[in-house]
């Protein structure tokens, strides 16, 4: 019986390690796809949005309606290679990468430097405290806090100055209502806005693709950039939710792991 025990578990193994593999293979080949669509998908978008641009400047000045057609023209154009990009980003997540020390101090000095044209127009108030460094692939944990920090921005109340406030705890474990711990191995870090915040019966809308709770005609977006925020946190063996009441701003609350590790993401 034991022997008949063994030979059933080393079966079992082989074919789960072939049907792992057989996953890495599939992953890879679907990395591939999106990038070799995406490209060839840019390109036609390039020569409309150049062309179309180079129509309006030589022979539409006079014109307002056909400006007006050609300037719609070039923002869908826009609008649909941002989608492509955001769709390769989220395609790309897949992919395993080394972690190493990121300084979120840094990091959300630099977002706010690249952001600091659409500061500056809304005349935003953003309160920084002094962050962690963590473990983790800096382009993707650039990706969550440009997300939220920009979502702050864009969902600001129409007269009102927006107010955006990044705050962090070191919890005692994984969990998005541990207790504060100086000796915790996590950090809980919140991203906080006065904006036009939403209704959290909608809560796990938000993080998944294409779902968007604001007209696009108002607030331009694919409806992509939460999903890629969740996915990139869980990746970093991280959670990520958010706390809200419709007109009354938004909290973006991120769970990241502290102790540094040498496992691929």
């Amino acid at each position: 019986a034991q022997e008949n025990l063994e030979l059933k578990v080393a079966e079992r193994t082989r074919e789960l390690t072939h049907k792992n593999e057989e996953l890495e293979l599939r992953n890879h080949e679907l990395q591939q796809f999106s990038w070799v669509v995406s490209h060839d998908l840019k390109e036609p978008l390039r020569k409309i949005e150049m062309f179309t641009k180079l129509l309006q400047e030589r022979y539409l000045i006079d014109d307002e309606k056909a400006t007006d057609y050609s300037g719609r023209t070039i923002r869908a154009s826009e609008r649909m290679s941002k989608l492509i990009t955001d769709l390769l980003d989220y395609s790309r997540l897949s992919s395993t990468v080394v972690p190493e020390e990121v300084s979120l101090n840094k990091l959300i000095a630099e977002i706010i430097s690249d952001l600091d044209y659409t500061i500056e127009q809304k005349q935003a108030l953003i309160e920084v405290c002094d962050l962690p460094s963590v473990p983790g692939v800096p382009s993707q944990l650039r990706q969550v806090f440009q997300n939220l920090i920009g979502n702050s921005l864009k969902f600001s109340k129409e007269g009102v100055t927006p107010e955006i406030s990044i705050r962090w705890e070191q919890i005692a474990e994984k969990s998005l209502d541990a207790p504060a711990a100086q000796d915790g191995a996590y950090c809980r870090i919140t991203v906080k806005d006065n904006g036009i915040g939403f209704d959290e019966m909608y809560l796990d809308k938000i993080f998944v693709i294409f779902q968007s709770l604001n007209d696009r005609k108002v607030y331009e977006g694919t409806g992509i950039g939460l999903a890629i925020a969740k996915k990139i946190v869980e990746k970093h063996n991280g959670l990520i939710t958010a706390k809200s009441t419709k007109d009354q701003g938004a909290s973006f609350i991120v769970v990241l792991p502290l102790q540094t590790t040498n496992n691929p993401l």
